[in-house]
């Protein structure tokens, strides 16, 4: 029989895919048989080392190049979002598109400002960049709002322990170690200070996921955040709450991405009708994240193209932090099953195959 992941990714070349691994057939046959399938981005910007160690991984197959948004804009006029209909996030457009249709299970993505977190966060996937572990990209580039800096290297996959395990291998660092000697603070926002394109207040959304987990490592300590879906609002923010010791980690529950409003900047410049449009995009501080260097991972959560953001200073023993609280906080949230069933698993999926 052939390969079901191949045959799906066949269906959507020209879409989502741009190519699929010419050797999948041979790769396939030296790896292991429960291997994972990735989906790399169409970029010339991930260093050549991070090809060759998943390559090199026995339970990893290279499988197809992803679809990136033109020009690494952060809206993909071409793909649809299969979960939440509207135009898919980018620039890392297509491999999370290729998770959910499930022709590949990791996506590698680059990230400048959002461009791993946001798709991922937007397709209900868990995702983590590599700014704060030193997996940046090969050049430096100016985004559309005139900010200079350099892309970082992301991953997103179905569960974050696939996204942890992968982070692993491209560091060379065990990132699974939790230090529980020392109570970490934790900055939220206060209330009133950000409200979310459906109108609830971000501080009543942090509070309600940390109520699930056992906060007693945690000192939460409420912060002013108004104003941060600003990238540089944002980025003074996490650079102030890092630099002045304010928090360890900084917490916060973005989206709904891309449902309300699109997020991003080109049609911001185009008077009112270009601000009206792009002004409930969702997106916070997972614009800014890669561009303070910092350690960022979404968690996804039961309610529509939102998640979690964990942020943390970079550096291994901060990432190892950030860590701790994600995999926490997963543990903790229930995604719809028929969001499973239809997603994350391959039962539907063989129903509609013609072989």
């Amino acid at each position: 029989m052939p390969n079901i992941k191949t045959i799906l990714a066949k269906k959507e070349l020209n879409k989502s895919v741009v190519a699929i691994n010419p050797d999948i057939k041979e790769e396939i046959a030296t790896k292991k048989e429960d291997a994972l399938f990735i989906g790399i981005k169409n970029t010339a910007q991930i260093p050549d080392f991070i090809t060759k160690r998943l390559r090199n991984h026995p339970k990893l197959v290279w499988h197809t190049i992803d679809k990136a948004a033109d020009k690494g804009r952060a809206i993909d006029p071409d793909l649809n979002n299969p979960v939440t209909y509207r135009l898919m996030t980018g620039s890392t457009s297509g491999g999370p598109i290729n998770i959910l249709k499930g022709i590949n299970d990791i996506a590698i993505g680059t990230d400048g400002g959002g461009s791993v977190l946001g798709p991922a966060m937007s397709c209900q996937l868990p995702s983590m960049i590599g700014a704060g572990l030193g997996l940046q990209v090969k050049n430096k580039k100016v985004s559309t709002d005139g900010k200079t800096f350099r892309g970082s290297v992301g991953v997103i996959g179905k569960e974050l322990s696939v996204v942890l395990m992968v982070m692993e291998l491209l560091t060379k660092e065990t990132l699974s170690i939790i230090d529980v000697s020392q109570k970490l603070k934790i900055a939220i926002p206060k209330k009133g200070t950000v409200v979310c394109p459906d109108h609830q207040d971000m501080h009543q959304k942090v509070t309600r996921y940390l109520s699930r987990i056992d906060c007693g490592y945690y000192d939460i300590q409420e912060i002013d955040m108004t104003g941060i879906e600003d990238r540089h609002i944002g980025m003074r923010l996490i650079e102030g709450v890092f630099q002045n010791k304010v928090a360890d980690l900084i917490l916060t529950c973005e989206g709904p991405i891309d449902v309300y409003g699109y997020g991003e900047t080109i049609p911001q410049q185009f008077g009112e009708t270009g601000l009206d449009i792009t002004r409930k995009h969702g997106k916070f501080l997972l614009r800014s994240a890669n561009m303070t260097e910092s350690t960022a991972i979404t968690v996804p959560t039961e309610n529509l193209a939102s998640g979690l953001l964990v942020i943390s200073k970079k550096g291994l023993v901060n990432s190892r932090h950030a860590i701790g609280l994600a995999k926490k906080l997963e543990q903790s949230i229930y995604l719809p099953a028929v969001w499973k069933r239809y997603f994350l698993t391959e039962s539907l999926t063989l129903d509609y195959l013609d072989f």
